[in-house]
């Protein structure tokens, strides 16, 4: 199991690594399918649609996906901002202790929803383009890198309510001490 924690650390603390990890994977289902078993295709999961209708519907899918996208981007930044601006001394700790990782996490929850966000309307314009399946190829990445900033940003958000109870609580029996960084990350 210490494996298993050091990995899980690992991953928490190289958001550009699991970033890379998911763009590999998308691009192996994509030669996978290309080379073996054609079924891995997203293309072969919209057998329903209508090919008439296809360009407009993927299109109309990556719009949305882009604006989950952007939505969790713009929450991604009020976070950020809300660990950067406070003045509290556990703040503080917390940002010097862990400002690599902090930094890396902080820059990731926002980028990589941008990156989706304008991925997803690239995917949007290669639907109407005629270009259906390499639409569907970038969208799924897409999906894959909103939901990697998603998850990414509800942990980071979960240690930055821990630092406030950490904080509430000191203001309220004040011979507590120091804030140990470390509880943080468990």
């Amino acid at each position: 199991m210490k494996w298993a924690r050091r990995f899980f650390s690992y991953l928490l603390d190289h958001p550009s690594a699991v970033t890379c990890s998911l763009i590999g994977l998308v691009v192996l289902q994509w030669l996978l399918s290309w080379l073996w078993l054609p079924s891995l295709s997203p293309l072969q999961w919209t057998l329903e649609v209508p090919e008439a209708d296809r360009p407009d519907a993927f299109a109309s899918l990556a719009t949305g996906v882009a604006g989950v996208a952007a939505m969790v981007g713009g929450f991604a930044g009020v976070v950020v901002v809300f660990g950067l601006s406070s003045n509290d001394e556990r703040f503080r700790q917390v940002r010097i202790k862990a400002s690599t990782s902090l930094r890396r996490n902080w820059t990731s929850i926002v980028t990589t929803p941008l990156f989706a966000a304008f991925g997803a309307m690239g995917a949007a314009a290669l639907a109407t383009s005629r270009h259906e399946t390499m639409s569907l190829w970038v969208l799924e990445g897409c999906v894959l890198l909103a939901a990697h900033g998603a998850v990414r940003l509800v942990v980071l958000l979960s240690a930055l309510v821990k630092v406030v109870h950490a904080s509430d609580e000191q203001i309220e029996s004040p011979s507590e001490g120091v804030i140990r960084t470390d509880e943080f990350y468990d």
